[in-house]
């Protein structure tokens, strides 16, 4: 699998480029990020895979390197999904609004809309009425929060 490289997408954290790794600590860290095992990363970076728990035990850096690689990650699929959602949401308008669309076509995508996921539950409901900017900030910051949280139980696991 080619490695994507991690992006900054905040400025409350510092970019893994600029913490002291060794390029392969660099690489395990970005592999990790994307979801690798232990075992795969070693492997690609041409380690030990005890190595990796040594720098996680005994390196700080690294292991803050390899926590903010995962965040930055997280957030970099959180931005993909929220865009692809966006156009998904405006292709099944699409469908709707022609009248030459298929009445099997046009129910499927009544359908989608009406099952899809309400951020931040999940499950079937009701499109939900549009929230103001400053409580659809709160609802993000606390969606963040929730990610950040889930990513630093799995490092410490």
């Amino acid at each position: 699998m080619p490695q994507l490289a991690i992006e900054q997408n905040s400025t409350h954290t510092t970019a893994i480029s600029s913490v002291k790794l060794s390029p392969q600590q660099l690489q395990v860290a970005t592999a990790l990020a994307q979801g690798h095992t232990v075992t795969a990363a070693a492997r690609e970076a041409g380690v030990h895979r005890g190595t990796i728990y040594h720098w996680f035990r005994k390196e700080p850096h690294f292991r803050v390197a390899a926590g903010e690689a995962k965040q930055e990650y997280v957030a970099k699929l959180n931005d993909d999904l929220r865009d692809l959602s966006a156009l998904a949401l405006d292709t099944l308008r699409s469908l709707l609004d022609k009248p030459d669309t298929p009445h099997a076509v046009r129910l499927r995508a009544a359908l989608a809309v009406l099952e899809r996921p309400q951020f931040p539950e999940h499950g079937w409901s009701l499109p939900e009425r549009i929230e103001p900017l400053t409580e659809q900030k709160l609802v993000d910051g606390f969606a963040e929060m929730k990610a950040y949280d889930r990513v630093l139980r799995d490092i410490t696991r």
